[in-house]
């Protein structure tokens, strides 16, 4: 079931959410209703055409490992997006995000850290046993 909180936040707050935040496809008057105006780029875009942009910034990065930490970066501002990118470009994005980038990844985890994730499942310690 997706996170979808008792009352929605507004805002900043809103936009900070993954869960939540659709970026530039915030209609006019939901804009209006939960406060980002001011807060987005007034062009409204649909997740196609969303898509459509990431996809070409990340075509544009001349490393695979670039292109994970760019598709990571999506993952932590707007999740719908970032599931919609690889549904919509599976083919091509599974070397990226699976075998053999994440592997890489893993390697040079401590240069691409921007975010806790982590390398194992939270509440395991690094040698993949229950804390």
């Amino acid at each position: 079931m997706p996170h979808v909180p008792k009352i929605l936040p507004v805002g900043l707050k809103l936009l900070q959410d993954p869960f939540l935040n659709k970026g530039t496809a915030f209609s006019e008057a939901e804009r209006d209703k939960l406060k980002l105006r001011g807060l987005l780029p007034p062009q409204n875009l649909t997740m196609e055409q969303q898509c459509a942009k990431v996809l070409k910034g990340i075509r544009r990065k001349p490393t695979d490992l670039g292109k994970y930490i760019t598709l990571m970066a999506l993952y932590d501002r707007n999740i719908t997006l970032f599931y919609k990118v690889l549904e919509e470009n599976l083919e091509e994005m599974m070397p990226i995000i699976y075998t053999p980038t994440v592997g890489q990844a893993c390697q040079e985890f401590s240069h691409i850290f921007r975010k806790a994730r982590g390398l194992y499942p939270a509440g395991t310690g690094s040698d993949g046993k229950a804390q």
